[in-house]
C-alpha cells in the first residue's frame, strides 16, 4: 500500500511541479477552455489527492480553510494543496481506513473510521515536520502515522459525513441515525441523541446544520429533526418523505443533502420524496413540493437553485416553492450541488460536465466536459471566480469561470 502511495504522489508532484501557464498539458483533457456569450470556462488544475471511496455511495469530501484544501483518501493519506496554484504543500499518511470527509474546527482536521472510531489532529502536528516539496527525495514527503490523535472517541457506529464544530464541541451524525457531540478537550462524548437504524441507506455525506443554539439533522429515516445544541434535547421531529414501497429499495427516502439555512428557515429536500421548507424554529411546514433530491443546494435572495436526481434543474421561488423555471438535462446528464454566481448558476453534472446557465430564464449558455465523473452529494466550494470541486477518480479539480 505504501508503495502505491509513493507512485500516486510522484505523479502528483510532477504535476504539481508543471508551468500554470500550460497547466492542463498532463492531462487527458486537452483544450478544455470555452467561451460563450461572454462566459469563459477554464480548468486550471486538477490533481490526484489518492483512493476514493468507490466502493461506497458517498464520497470523501474536502475541508478548505486559508485558501488550502485538505483532503483525505480511504487509506488516511491527507493532502495538503495550495488553491491558488493547485502545488501541494504536504502529505501525511496516517494509514488508516477512513469513512467520512474531513472537517475542520479550531485548526484540527476531523473524520471518522471504518471501526467507529472518530478522530481529530491538529494541522500543525502533520505539517510541522514536513519536507520542502522541491526535495527530489519523495520518502522525505510522506510522514507515517507518528503523530498522535489530539482527539480520539470510539463510537457504536460508523461515520460517513463530515462534523461540525462549535466552541469545544464537534457535532457527529452516524451511521445508525444517532448524533453525538463530542467534548474536543477531553475527548468525552458530552450527549448522545437516539436515532433510528435504517435497515438500507445510501450512507450519504450530508452534514448537520445549525442556528442560534440549535443543531439540524436529516436522517436516513427521512425525517428532519432539531436539537438543542447544549443538551441534545429534541425541538421538534417533521417527517419529510414517509417511507413506503413494496420493497427496502422503493421506500429509500435517505435526506442526503445538508440543510440548508436562510433568515430563519431551512430548505431540505429528501430521495424519492419532497423538497420542503420549515420554519427552523417551530419546524412548522411553510411549503413542499414532490422532488427526488441527493445534492446540496444555493439560495439568493429571492430563489432556490436545485438539481433533482433525474435530470432537471430548477429555480425556485423561496418564498413559495413555485417554479420559476425548469431545464431538462439532454444526453441523461444529472446535476450535482448549484452555485449561485452573479447572473449564472453553476452546476456540474455527474458526468463532469460545466455547465452555465442563466439565472434569470434558465437557459442553457455552456456545457463543457472538463472532468470526470462527481458525485451526486459532492460539495465543492466557490472562492474568487474558481470552483474548487472533488471526482470521483479522486482528484481535485479548480475550475475558472469568469
Amino acid at each position: 500500500m505504501i508503495m502505491k502511495k509513493y507512485i500516486i504522489i510522484t505523479i502528483s508532484l510532477f504535476l504539481s511541479s508543471c508551468s500554470m501557464s500550460n497547466p492542463l498539458s498532463y492531462f487527458d483533457l486537452i483544450n478544455s477552455h470555452k467561451e460563450f456569450q461572454n462566459v469563459n470556462v477554464k480548468l486550471l488544475w486538477s490533481i490526484d489527492i489518492g483512493e476514493d471511496r468507490n466502493y461506497k455511495t458517498g464520497t470523501l469530501q474536502p475541508a478548505f480553510l486559508d485558501n488550502t484544501s485538505y483532503t483525505i483518501d480511504s487509506e488516511g493519506l491527507v493532502t495538503a494543496i495550495d488553491l491558488l496554484s493547485g502545488n501541494i504543500k504536504w502529505i501525511y499518511d496516517l494509514d488508516l481506513n477512513v469513512s467520512s470527509g474531513l472537517s475542520i474546527h479550531k485548526d484540527i482536521l476531523f473524520f471518522g473510521t471504518s471501526d467507529g472510531k472518530y478522530y481529530g489532529y491538529k494541522i500543525d502536528s502533520l505539517s510541522s515536520s514536513y519536507g520542502f516539496l522541491d526535495r527530489l527525495d519523495i520518502t522525505s514527503l510522506i510522514r507515517d502515522s507518528s503523530a498522535d490523535p489530539d482527539v480520539l472517541v470510539q463510537l457504536v457506529s460508523e461515520v460517513s459525513s463530515p462534523g461540525l464544530g462549535i466552541d469545544n464541541l464537534i457535532f457527529v451524525k452516524l451511521d445508525d441515525g444517532d448524533t453525538v457531540a463530542i467534548n474536543i478537550d477531553n475527548s468525552n462524548i458530552e450527549w448522545q441523541y437516539k436515532g433510528r437504524n435504517v435497515p438500507l441507506s445510501m450512507k450519504g455525506s450530508g452534514s448537520i446544520a445549525k442556528l442560534n443554539n440549535n443543531l439540524f439533522i436529516a436522517r436516513d429515516d427521512g425525517n428532519l429533526i432539531s436539537l438543542r445544541m447544549k443538551t441534545g434535547k429534541l425541538n421538534w421531529l417533521m417527517s419529510i418523505s414517509p417511507r413506503s414501497g413494496r420493497n427496502e429499495l422503493e421506500s429509500l427516502r435517505d435526506i442526503e443533502m445538508t440543510p440548508y439555512v436562510k433568515d430563519g428557515v431551512l430548505f431540505v429536500g429528501s430521495f424519492q420524496g419532497n423538497l420542503i421548507s420549515v420554519d427552523a424554529l417551530t419546524g412548522n411546514l411553510i411549503w413542499s413540493i414532490p422532488m427526488s433530491v441527493l445534492s446540496n443546494i444555493d439560495i439568493d435572495n429571492n430563489y432556490v437553485y436545485i438539481a433533482d436526481s433525474n435530470g432537471s434543474i430548477f429555480a425556485l421561488d423561496r418564498f413559495s416553492g413555485f417554479t420559476k423555471w425548469k431545464l431538462d438535462l439532454d444526453d441523461n446528464l444529472v446535476g450535482t450541488q448549484s452555485f449561485s454566481y452573479n447572473k449564472y448558476i453553476i452546476n456540474i453534472s455527474t458526468k463532469g460536465h460545466v455547465m452555465v446557465i442563466n439565472k434569470s430564464d434558465g437557459q442553457l449558455m455552456t456545457s463543457l466536459s472538463l472532468i470526470n465523473d462527481v458525485d451526486n452529494q459532492v460539495k465543492g466550494l466557490l472562492l474568487d471566480k474558481t470552483l474548487y470541486i472533488h471526482s470521483k477518480d479522486g482528484r481535485l479539480n479548480a475550475i475558472k469561470i469568469d
